[in-house]
């Protein structure tokens, strides 16, 4: 079902895109920047998120409907394992792993369909300001690093802080949701500057480090808030 999913997702891309061939339609490219909040499970690995960086290729097809072909860079470097404690069965008392280390980083690359409302007569080369909703798909590239977490199944007093459980470094390449409302301002015929805020669904996950209290995260949910600066070009 995926396959069949995908198929038909990529075969509506390919009539989107080849469809606008009218006059009206322009070609444009954007920049952005945004700050990812991971939200629900993913916030209890990665409580402090990371920035976004990346950039689209747009496609107007009217003053309605736009579509992105977006991709974007993100990492997540301050995870909460160097602060977690774990309950040494042993003694009974908590240690942390003062040398815990943990990062996620992200590779996306995503087809946005924009559909601008109260938006007659606005847009590149007409100028004003509209708002919109966006839902995309596409698929993201993760990587989770996990290391310097002192091994918890020792039998012996005292603990041994130096034996560590063995790193950790999970690649995986997962499909997603996107899902946003905005709001773009034309500042002529070629510029425009948009503010926006995404919700997405990916469907990774991460393995559970119950011992830390960290379940696992799946699907992994996160929160976009940020802005793009949008050049046109005339046909």
């Amino acid at each position: 079902m995926k396959i069949v999913r995908s198929i038909c997702l990529l075969n509506l891309i390919l009539v989107l895109c080849a469809g606008p061939a009218r006059a009206e339609g322009k070609w444009g490219i954007s920049i952005l920047a945004n700050y990812e909040f991971p939200v629900f499970t993913l916030n209890q690995w990665f409580p402090s998120g990371g920035a976004e960086l990346g950039g689209a290729l747009i496609r107007t097809v009217n003053d309605k409907w736009a579509v992105e072909v977006e991709g974007s860079w993100s990492k997540y470097s301050d995870g909460d394992l160097n602060t977690r404690e774990f309950l040494w069965s042993v003694d009974g008392q908590t240690y942390s792993s003062p040398s815990a280390q943990s990062e996620m980083e992200w590779t996306t690359g995503v087809v946005n369909w924009v559909r601008s409302f109260n938006a007659e007569g606005v847009g590149p080369g007409k100028g004003g300001k509209a708002a919109y909703m966006m839902l995309g798909t596409g698929f993201f590239r993760y990587t989770n690093k996990i290391s310097g977490l002192i091994f918890p199944g020792q039998s012996r007093t005292p603990l041994d802080t130096s034996v560590l459980l063995r790193p950790v470094n999970d690649k995986r390449t997962s499909l997603g949701l996107n899902l946003g409302l905005g709001y773009q301002f034309f500042t002529g015929s070629s510029v425009a500057l948009d503010v926006r805020g995404q919700y997405s669904v990916v469907m990774g996950h991460v393995r559970p480090l119950e011992a830390w209290g960290l379940q696992e995260a799946f699907p992994f949910q996160k929160f976009d808030l940020g802005a793009r600066l949008k050049f046109y070009f005339a046909n």
